[in-house]
């Protein structure tokens, strides 16, 4: 495979992450596989040769995502070879029976996984709560995935976990952003969960404050493991059907007047993820939190590693039931 540290300049789009590589010797497993961001990662993936295991939770929306991307009326698809995709499985994130479930069927078809990419999530939900009784947004978007990623740790070589600038909020978005003043993870608020007084946003910062501290707290505990989280950028996708008409025009309006980043594509949005899961392991910074393919600063609060081993170690216990 070609070496990224040759390139003269970072990729813009999904497509340019993978351009020059061979990935046909790589496998990687995409969470949210088929729709959004997952779905750039796939293609750009399997565009470069690599195996993918496409994880999504609805049957029929993956099957017909998979039927899309072979088909004789893509004008791509002769790029695409079929058996490269592994689409045998769905993944409900929000239950940890289906994780559990999914975890068995890699580690009893795989001896190795190049890159495990947890893409899927959910982002300012109405409140609820998963089939297993975690706040929604925390269940899905960090224990989900957390069961996933342990599991499957003993033949993952690389994890990608998808955060966000959201993890910095405090207040209403999208304005309020503070590498200092964003809270500190609440576990407390994973399990108790007031339905009544429920504050989507807040729990979404959580949720990717939570996202980071795993990939931090994964490559302490696994030396032979390399992790990273990354900021997608605010990517146009279906993500954003929980949010209200009056915040969508706030966050464009910021992007406008420059005092918010701009929206853009799901090809613009899936190259860090891409590249951080392509990249050779020597320029990979462990633990490390990327934006615009390169490392940037994390919140103070995704920087306490007694946070992240509270996390981790409470993740574990609520899951024991569905490990091995």
């Amino acid at each position: 495979m070609s070496d990224h540290s040759s390139r003269k300049r970072l990729p813009a789009t999904a497509m340019e992450a993978v351009e020059g590589l061979d990935l046909g010797d790589r496998l990687y497993v995409v969470t949210g596989a088929y729709s959004g961001l997952g779905a750039t990662t796939t293609r750009a993936l399997l565009s470069a040769g690599a195996k993918v295991v496409v994880a999504g939770r609805n049957v029929d929306s993956q099957a017909a995502f998979v039927a899309g991307l072979t088909s004789p009326g893509n004008a791509k698809a002769t790029a695409i070879d079929q058996s490269k995709i592994d689409a045998r499985h769905t993944l409900d994130l929000g239950s940890l029976a289906s994780v559990r479930a999914f975890a068995d069927h890699l580690n009893g078809t795989y001896d190795r996984i190049d890159g495990l990419i947890n893409n899927a999530g959910v982002m300012n939900t109405p409140p609820g709560v998963t089939s297993d009784g975690f706040e929604i947004q925390m269940g899905t978007n960090v224990i989900g995935h957390f069961l996933l990623a342990k599991q499957v740790v003993d033949i993952t070589r690389r994890q990608v976990w998808l955060s966000s600038r959201g993890h910095t909020l405090y207040g209403d978005p999208p304005g309020n952003h503070d590498l200092k003043k964003a809270p500190r993870i609440n576990l407390g608020a994973i399990e108790n969960v007031d339905l009544d007084a429920y504050d989507s946003w807040p729990r979404y910062q959580q949720s990717k404050l939570g996202d980071i501290l795993l990939a931090k707290e994964f490559a302490a505990r696994y030396p032979k493991l390399k992790t990273c989280a990354v900021h997608p950028g605010v990517v146009r996708t279906n993500l954003s059907r929980h949010m209200s008409i009056g915040t969508m025009i706030r966050f464009i309006l910021a992007g406008i007047m420059g005092n918010g980043a701009p929206i853009i594509t799901p090809d613009q949005g899936a190259r860090t993820q891409i590249w951080c899961a392509v990249m050779p392991e020597s320029e990979l910074v462990n633990g490390g939190y990327y934006a615009d393919c390169k490392v940037e600063p994390a919140a103070d609060a995704a920087n306490n590693m007694d946070d992240a081993r509270q996390l981790f170690d409470f993740c574990d216990r609520v899951t024991a039931d569905f490990q091995n």
